[in-house]
């Protein structure tokens, strides 16, 4: 019969950052985040008017061409979906 025995390691025990530290960082990420926040509410607001239905049934049109060569039963599918979006409108 053997045993094996296994060094065991002697691990340092986490430091506590002390409270200043501890505040110095809350203070700094709190600094930041309210600088994110400012900059974010002052970006000027693009206010984007609507598209007519006839301009976004254009639109997925322009989708449904690029999957032609690739995917021609999905580019008719969009199509057909362009198309009765146009026609919604005019009910």
């Amino acid at each position: 019969m053997t045993s094996h025995s296994l060094p065991s390691q002697s691990f340092r025990p986490a430091q506590p950052l002390g409270l200043g530290k501890t505040l110095r960082r809350l203070a700094v990420a709190t600094t930041r985040f309210t600088v994110a926040l400012l900059n974010a509410l002052r970006r000027p607001q693009k206010h984007q008017q609507r598209l007519s239905l006839v301009e976004e049934a254009n639109e997925l049109r322009q989708v449904a061409s690029a999957y032609l060569r690739t995917d021609p039963g999905f580019a008719a599918d969009l199509m057909a979906a362009a198309d009765r979006h146009e026609l919604q409108g005019e009910r």
